[in-house]
C-alpha cells in the first residue's frame, strides 16, 4: 500500500504545517545525507523550502468535510495608501494555493487575501451569505513562512495564522 518512506513524507508534511520551525539549507543537506531514500529526501526538501514559497493558503469546506476546489484567491499588498494586486490563483484539488509572491518581493508590509466564495457556491448550486472573504494581515518577519487557512461554510468562516 504505502511505503515507510511515503508515510514519513506524509508525517513530515503535516507535522511541519502545524509546528513552525526554521531549517537552514545546511540542516536539510545534513538530514538528507543520513537518509538513503532519494524520493524521501527530495520530498522533504521541497516541503522545507519555505523561503521559495513564503505565503500559502488552504481552503476547507467544513460543511462537506472536503477541500474547497476552484476558489479564486487574490493576493494584494498595501502600498502608498492603496491595495495593489500581486497575483490571483484558483485553489487546487486539495484546496491549496501557493507561489503567490516571490521571496524577493515578500517584505514587511500589510497584505490581503481575497477569497471569491460566491463563484464556488454558485458552481455547487448552493446559497451562501458571504460573496467573498477578505483576510488582512501584517508581515513583520518576511524570512518566515506564513500559511493563512480558511475554514469555510456557506454561512460562516474562520481563519488563523498557520505555519
Amino acid at each position: 500500500m504505502f511505503s515507510p518512506a511515503w508515510s514519513l513524507v506524509c508525517f513530515a508534511f503535516f507535522f511541519f504545517m502545524d509546528h513552525p520551525i526554521k531549517l537552514e539549507s545546511t540542516a536539510i543537506t545534513e538530514w538528507t545525507e543520513r537518509n538513503s531514500s532519494q524520493e524521501l529526501t527530495s520530498s522533504v526538501a521541497s516541503i522545507m523550502s519555505a523561503n521559495e514559497n513564503p505565503l500559502t493558503s488552504h481552503v476547507l469546506d467544513t460543511a462537506i468535510g472536503r477541500p474547497a476546489v476552484g476558489v479564486p484567491v487574490t493576493l494584494s499588498k498595501y502600498e502608498n495608501d492603496q491595495w495593489r494586486n500581486i497575483s490571483q490563483q484558483l485553489t487546487n484539488s486539495d484546496g491549496r494555493v501557493g507561489n503567490m509572491i516571490s521571496s524577493e518581493e515578500f517584505s514587511s508590509s500589510r497584505y490581503k487575501l481575497t477569497f471569491e466564495t460566491m463563484s464556488y457556491y454558485e458552481r455547487r448550486g448552493e446559497k451562501r451569505f458571504y460573496p467573498y472573504i477578505e483576510v488582512i494581515f501584517e508581515i513583520e518577519s518576511p524570512e518566515e513562512h506564513y500559511h493563512v487557512p480558511i475554514l469555510l461554510s456557506a454561512y460562516g468562516f474562520s481563519t488563523y495564522r498557520g505555519s
